[in-house]
């Protein structure tokens, strides 16, 4: 059956649930003076538990709780239905999530947007244990996040971030025994933003009010049609002759979508121009911050470039990489960024007329 254990959260070594090991003589536990939180683990039943406590004296009352259920347990006295239907507290659902979502090494970017969804539901529910929760709390969820002040943009999709929000709390949900509370058919509905090619003119708007850094920005997503994360990870050792590699990158913590390894045949002018930037580069990274870690910025200063430029058009580096893929097959036919991609490790972009050619799409033609 086991026993209840003490654990103790530690500010120091990762936020790390440390195991108690030593107690007064008093019996009381000698904690860390970097605890700050406090959780106490026991398996009744076969079910396992993790409760969470902001207070010492609440988790030690739980501990003699656990303690004495299985002692029961395991001398066979009945407990009331009460006791021994342990259940588990939302917060401390929430916590042990977040910890298993870190132990299977997912993307920070991703915790942290999982988070923003997560939290805004424990905020919003009045149910204490996660058991407890039923799709009319995820309903009121919705309605939650629909009264919340919505951030003012030009080109912002109000209904898809409350769409994604409800997506990624019914998988937190799933994770704790309770999936598909809410049908699909109920999710908010929104329309699908279009992402369209730039034109010529647009293109020479930007590249005529582009710094060297700028113009190497705008050569490198046109050149390469990658998407924003695979270019802020970009390393200098993945370019070979004219092929871009894109692929894992544990010592950054990264990895491409879906763990999609690729090779990329890229013009053989952003390759020079690639290798000439590495002579003077203080970083492995294509595309360093500050702080030599990967550039995670690239967005805004694309978009600081269309703002000085005068540009009453929107940008953003998904354009680009929809350009990229118009340029590489053709001014009449719109392919999807995934049909490009598979032109681009073939390595035979689709040819065209010399009369619908133009020098700015032979400068993007692969070489």
């Amino acid at each position: 059956m086991g026993e209840a254990t003490l654990y103790q959260r530690l500010r120091t070594g990762g936020y790390r649930w440390k195991k108690v090991t030593e107690w007064f003589k008093n019996g009381q536990p000698k904690i860390d003076p970097e605890a700050y939180r406090f959780g106490v683990r026991f398996s009744v039943k076969g079910e396992r538990y993790f409760d969470t406590f902001h207070k010492l004296d609440e988790a030690i009352t739980r501990l003699k709780q656990a303690g004495a259920m299985l002692h029961a347990a395991e001398v066979g006295l009945a407990l009331p239905e009460q006791e021994t239907k342990c259940k588990t507290k939302l917060a401390s659902a929430v916590e042990l999530y977040f910890e298993n979502c870190a132990n299977r090494k997912l993307d920070p970017k991703t915790i942290r947007t999982y988070h923003i969804a997560v939290d805004g539901f424990v905020r919003s529910c009045k149910k204490q244990y996660a058991e407890d929760i039923e799709k009319q709390d995820v309903l009121d969820y919705m309605g939650w996040l629909w009264r919340q002040p919505m951030p003012v943009r030009k080109h912002s999709n109000p209904e898809r971030t409350v769409f994604n929000k409800v997506g990624h709390l019914a998988i937190f949900l799933k994770a704790n025994g309770k999936p598909h509370l809410l049908p699909t058919t109920e999710y908010p509905q929104y329309e699908e933003k279009m992402v369209t090619a730039h034109d010529e003119d647009e293109l020479a708007l930007l590249y005529a009010h582009a710094d060297v850094e700028e113009r190497f920005l705008l050569d490198y997503f046109l050149g390469s049609g990658v998407r924003d994360g695979d270019a802020a990870h970009a390393e200098f050792s993945d370019v070979k002759g004219n092929t871009l590699e894109i692929m894992r990158k544990p010592h950054l913590n990264w990895k491409p979508k879906k763990h999609h390894r690729r090779k990329i045949t890229i013009p053989k002018s952003l390759a020079d121009a690639i290798r000439e930037r590495e002579k003077t580069a203080t970083s492995s990274l294509i595309f360093p911050n500050g702080d030599s870690k990967p550039n995670q910025h690239l967005l805004r200063q694309l978009q600081g470039l269309a703002k000085r430029a005068g540009a009453k058009f929107h940008t953003e580096l998904h354009k680009l990489r929809k350009t990229c893929a118009t340029l590489r097959c053709g001014p009449n036919r719109v392919p999807s960024c995934r049909h490009a991609a598979q032109v681009r490790c073939r390595g035979r972009p689709r040819e065209s007329s010399p009369q619908s050619a133009s020098p700015l799409r032979a400068s993007i033609a692969p070489r």
